[in-house]
């Protein structure tokens, strides 16, 4: 949406501004991304040109300025507190809440902070209507949502779909099915902090609560597709890996945490694991779930529990047999035959 259409979300934005009282607006962008911050400054210019930002809008008594934050690529800064405090120039770490944003947010002001998706929608709703927004999707998730494809499937990019849609179609119509004549094994949805779902719920329709109930999250609409040579144990492993390494470190859970289970997860997939470490790799999950103080700790442990959840097998094999039934982990310094 910042690559295509900038100026949806600025549109949206001011009306958000105009809506609330604010004369500040920031799109904090990271840094991995410079056609959308080049798009983005082009098209603030543009409407500053045709006085649709800037003082006196449209010759009303409105004033609105939008200015770019690059981010460093922070992972946590997707976090609503940790991007308040980068954009302040502080060190882009979670704070507890209350107070929340709205209350206490960009240099101690009230803030409204959504993503981009969020505000590209608000002018089709003024211009169409509530009630024509509210018959695309679910009773519960309105609307559409953008999917980015990825993994083992024929048709990778960016998809935009009605929120409900199931996951079936997205896989094997939208995305073409998967290559080489293989399975369908899994798909994870939302991102590094999400859930891995299994064949058994294809026809799930793809919704925050559907998708709440078999273990994953929604997150920012990542798609990872995964057929049968995937080891479940070892796409486990490669999530908790990335998270440790963009814990912020503020709190124990997390920072130690993230740590513990991606070492536990080293240890299974080398066949060097017990079962009593099983049962430790699931107290620590629930652990940093209810203790973190952020999504990022909160979320962190999804990939493995929904591994757990649909492949346990997996991890059984990988401790009990010493295999591993993808042929993926390397246990005892050689390959695992099936």
């Amino acid at each position: 949406m910042l690559e295509g259409d900038p100026h949806r979300v600025l549109e949206g934005m001011a009306i958000a501004a105009y809506a609330i009282g604010a004369e500040q607006g920031y799109v904090y962008v990271r840094g991995e991304y410079p056609l959308a911050i080049q798009r983005l400054r082009t098209a603030i210019r543009q409407a500053e040109r045709q006085q649709l930002l800037g003082n006196r809008i449209l010759e009303s008594g409105f004033n609105f300025r939008v200015d770019l934050r690059i981010g460093a690529g922070a992972f946590v800064c997707g976090e609503e507190t940790a991007l308040i405090a980068s954009i302040e120039g502080k060190r882009g770490a979670p704070r507890p809440r209350p107070p929340y944003p709205a209350e206490r947010g960009l240099w101690g002001q009230p803030t409204l902070i959504n993503n981009v998706e969020t505000y590209a929608n608000v002018a089709p709703i003024v211009l169409r209507g509530g009630a024509w927004y509210a018959s695309i999707g679910t009773p519960k998730s309105k609307g559409t949502k953008v999917f980015a494809l990825a993994g083992k499937i024929v048709n990778t990019g960016l998809i935009e779909v009605p929120m409900g849609i199931p996951l079936r179609q997205i896989i094997f119509e939208i995305g073409g099915g998967i290559p080489g004549g293989h399975k369908f094994k899994a798909a994870q949805t939302g991102g590094p902090s999400g859930g891995c779902i299994p064949a058994e719920h294809l026809d799930l329709p793809v919704d925050y609560e559907s998708l709440a109930g078999v273990g994953s999250i929604m997150g920012s609409g990542g798609l990872i597709v995964m057929d049968e040579t995937s080891c479940m144990v070892d796409v486990a492993k490669f999530f908790m890996d990335f998270c440790r390494d963009e814990s912020c470190g503020k709190c124990v859970p997390c920072r130690t945490g993230t740590v513990q289970m991606y070492d536990l997860l080293a240890k299974i997939t080398s066949g060097e694991a017990t079962l009593g470490d099983l049962a430790m790799l699931e107290e620590l999950a629930t652990l940093l779930r209810d203790t973190s103080l952020c999504g990022l700790g909160q979320t962190a442990p999804n990939p493995v529990v929904s591994t757990l959840r649909y492949f346990r097998d997996e991890y059984t094999a990988h401790i009990v047999e010493r295999r591993c039934p993808a042929g993926v982990c390397r246990m005892g310094g050689a390959a695992a035959a099936h």
